[in-house]
This record gives C-alpha cells, structure tokens and sequence, in this order.
C-alpha cells in the first residue's frame, strides 16, 4: 500500500505566497494568527473570515489548517488582541488546535489579482474581461450588451448568491463600462469618472454615495454597486480553494462559508 507524502503547513502556505513571484513587502498582513506552521497538515479549510462558526465547522471536520482572507481580531495587521470578544475567539481557536493564516497581501499582488480572477470567473458576465490593475491599469469588464445598474446587480446577486446588493446612482439607463474594486481598495470616485458601473465592497455613504447620487441626478449613468465585503471577495477565495484542490488532489481541502455580515427582514 502506497504511502500518501505529508505536508506541513508552513509548506502548504509557502506555496501560497509563491502564487506572486517577485513580491516581498517590508512589512504584510499574511502571517500566522496562531498555530504551529511545523504541524502535519490533516485537512484544510479556506474562508472569508475565522468566524466562531467557521472556527467550530473546522473543529468538526477535522481541519487543523485554516486560510482565511481578512483580519481575525478586528485590526489589519492583527499584531493584538485589544477587547474582550477578541480574547473569548482567541481561547476557542486555542480550544480546537486550529492554525491560521490570512492570505490577503499576496493574493491581491499576483499578476491578474487572484481576487479579482476569482470574481469576474464567478460572476460570469457576458464581455471582455481585462484584469490590468498589477499592470497599472484598471480591473475591469466591459460588457457585450449594456444593462442597468439594476439588472446588473441582479444577475450578480444570482451568480454569486449575494443577498442584497445596494446600489447608489442612476439605475435605469444601461450602461457597459465596469470597474471593478472589490473590497474595500479606494479609489472608487476616480473609477466612477471613467467607468458607468464600479463594483465594491463597501463605502462611506455621505461621501462616494453622494457623489454616484449626484452624477445619477446630474444626468449622468453613472452607479456603484456595493455588494458587501464577503459578497465582494468570497469568489475569490473560492477560486483560490480550487486551485489548491486542483495543485494537491491528495489534501481534502473544503471551502468554509462564513455568511454574509448583514441580516434582512425578507
């Protein structure tokens, strides 16, 4: 009988960091939580955020090793635990044994962003798709036929099982020029001068909605669609998930849903 190769984790995250060759920040968000990057991979899991409930799903399928896209105690670089809810979550992951990495900084440095990839495969809208933005240039889709804000955030809610996305500006003139911020990057108002449609995660309501307002009642098609952090890098992560099961079909590797932050009365 045939010996499967282990793996430790330090390896597996290794690999990870290799998907964007070249780069080499001083400083980076993506480094252990907490865990032992020296333990022997059982079986992994990839997630938005180390909620509780994805930190007890881990628990109960036995994963021992957990990628996960956003800080874990509220702050980007996660350098403390600063309040009281913080040191509850970190005695759970005590609990479970679990090690965690983030992989932020260097998904979002590979050249196409694997975010972005991951969204705008996801998505799958009908037109070019130009992932430029490690290149200087703008991610971006242009569509093959225009759609209103509205219908857009329509299909997207459908493909990537967002349950709400909100949209500010003009909705019912069509449009084809989409930029894509996904996230919370910056930059949204300089994307709206030359885009129809930005694509973002979340914004500052009385500053970038007002402005999409404006240009609507300007006359201008011109709208964001916020789609929620999760709602807005969740397929990114999912395709980073398929990348590893496809890399190491010997490592029982599961995306983990987080769900999205917000709860609606329908």
């Amino acid at each position: 009988r045939r010996m499967l190769k282990t793996m430790k984790i330090y390896e597996l995250f290794n690999e990870l960091k290799d998907m964007a060759p070249g780069f080499n920040p001083k400083e980076t968000c993506d480094t252990y939580k907490m865990g032992d990057g020296e333990a022997e991979i059982k079986n992994v899991g990839v997630s938005m955020f180390a909620t509780p409930e994805v930190i007890r799903k881990c628990a109960a399928d036995g994963i021992n090793f957990l990628i996960v896209h956003e800080p874990i105690f509220y702050n980007h670089y996660d350098k403390e635990v600063s309040n009281k809810i913080g040191y509850e979550k970190e005695n759970l992951v005590e609990k479970t044994g679990l090690t965690i990495v983030r992989f932020h900084d260097y998904a979002h440095a590979a050249n196409p962003d694997l975010i972005a990839e991951g969204m705008t495969k996801y998505m799958r809208l009908s037109g070019e798709c130009n992932l430029n933005k490690n290149n200087g240039g703008t991610d971006e889709v242009i569509l093959n036929e225009p759609m209103t804000a509205l219908e857009l955030a329509a299909y997207i809610e459908k493909n990537l099982n967002i349950r709400h996305i909100r949209v500010a500006g003009c909705t019912d003139k069509k449009g084809k020029r989409i930029a894509c911020c996904f996230g919370t990057p910056g930059g949204v108002v300089e994307k709206l001068e030359d885009y129809d449609f930005v694509l973002t995660g979340e914004i500052c309501e009385w500053c970038e909605g007002e402005i999409a307002r404006d240009y609507a009642q300007l006359g201008q098609t011109k709208a964001i669609l916020v789609m929620g952090h999760i709602g807005s890098e969740r397929a990114g992560m999912v395709h980073i998930a398929d990348i590893l099961k496809e890399k190491h079909p010997e490592l029982n590797i599961k995306y983990i849903e987080c769900e999205e932050l917000y709860s609606y009365t329908e």
